[in-house]
């Protein structure tokens, strides 16, 4: 880093001079289209906020985010020129942040990782972080989500965590609502992919199910986190009336018990505590339900034997698929076996080992018809009918 840039209070680490280059190219911005054409988004609030606490950069960090965006006029005549340098400095600076940065093992898988989900057109990324959940903890786990260019939908599955914590690392923390939707469902139950244990856990409320005379949930606390990578997601916000994509498949989860009807591709997924939505302002809203509909995959709802309908959902898929999504009937997992964990020890078992879960233990389950699996595919999607069951497992395999 220069002198002069060090001078001007710009960070040295790194990541830190990535951040104050972010911030020196939203004032430069600012500066270059006149103030009052100048409209900052949420993404640039958050940037402004790390510069604000550099020595310099607060002088025009600040006034900028106090400033309204629809009265930012007056801030043209009075930009101080030591505000200039430091966005001048912080993009100096931050461009030698990016070249280093570029050449870690990190940023090259993200490079790579971005390049193949271009190349496939849709991506899943899943992973749970058990709790205690912390601002904290969860912001450090989903950092590596910022760096891809092509999320066009999050899905937060929380147990035990409030939306308000989530909504302030996705939104606060990390800015992602700027670049896609974000929702957030309030479960009875979760089930994810532990990086830990290198397995698919399951975590349901305590006592959930007992008052249909099960053992209940055993307890705990977590986020499990779902990043739709790629043009081939379509995140809405449908209601009773319609309002979904034209999709082969739609990932459905609602805050009661009419799902959205769909005129193309099959709907899965489950009836959770409540639905909200993290809006491009910064405010969490809570929805009737949200869905995430994708191109193609195969779906089996099932009330029997697990390793049956996996291995039969797979023979039909072709290919072990690295993300699924689960919805199983709380009155299921331990309140159906004893222990935690039964379905997706047997998804394993099947040909399943590997391939990340995602989803929630439902008060009421969404899914095609017991029987085959069904093939879901956006090229020639017809409406089809979805059941509302108990006591059974929705499985959806998504194609690579």
């Amino acid at each position: 880093m220069s002198a002069r840039s060090t001078a001007l209070g710009c960070p040295k680490s790194g990541a830190a001079r990535l951040a104050a280059a972010a911030a020196g190219t939203v004032l430069a911005t600012a500066l270059l289209r006149g103030p009052a054409a100048f409209v900052p988004t949420s993404a640039d609030n958050h940037a402004l906020r790390g510069l604000a606490r550099t020595s310099v950069g607060s002088a025009v960090a600040e006034p900028l985010l106090q400033a309204s965006s629809s009265d930012l006029g007056p801030l043209g005549a009075s930009l101080p020129a030591a505000g200039v340098a430091a966005a001048v400095g912080c993009i100096a600076a931050g461009a030698v942040g990016l070249a280093a940065r570029r050449r870690t093992p990190t940023n090259q898988r993200a490079a790579k990782a971005n390049a193949v989900a271009r190349r496939a057109g849709e991506v899943i990324e899943t992973f749970l972080l058990k709790g205690p959940v912390t601002e904290s903890n969860l912001n450090m786990k989903c950092s590596p989500l910022a760096w891809h260019m092509d999320l066009t939908g999050i899905v937060f599955f929380s147990l035990g965590v409030k939306p308000e914590l989530i909504a302030a690392v996705a939104g606060g923390g990390l800015g992602l609502h700027g670049v896609c939707p974000v929702y957030i469902a309030d479960c009875y139950g979760i089930v994810g992919w532990d990086d830990a244990s290198k397995s698919n856990v399951e975590l349901m409320e305590k006592g959930c199910g007992q008052e249909f005379g099960k053992v209940g949930g055993a307890g705990g606390e977590g986020v499990v986190v779902v990043a739709f990578r790629g043009d081939g997601h379509k995140p809405t916000t449908p209601d009773g009336s319609g309002g979904l994509a034209g999709a082969g498949l739609h990932m459905l989860v609602t805050g009661g018990d009419v799902p959205a009807p769909s005129t193309a591709g099959a709907i899965y997924g489950g009836v959770a505590k409540g639905c909200y939505k993290l809006e491009h302002s910064g405010d969490l809203v809570q929805v009737q339900q949200f869905a995430v509909s994708s191109p193609s995959a195969v779906v089996t709802s099932f009330e029997g034997d697990a390793t049956e309908a996996a291995t039969a959902a797979l023979a039909k898929a072709g290919a072990k698929p690295a993300a699924a999504g689960y919805f199983p009937c709380f009155c299921r997992g331990i309140n159906k076996y004893g222990k935690d964990g039964v379905e997706p020890e047997a998804f394993a078992a099947a040909g399943l080992d590997g391939t990340r879960l995602f989803g929630m233990f439902a008060q009421g389950e969404f899914g095609p018809p017991q029987g085959e699996p069904m093939a879901c595919q956006v090229d020639g999607a017809k409406p089809m009918e979805v059941s509302k069951g108990s006591m059974i497992s929705v499985l959806s395999l998504y194609s690579k």
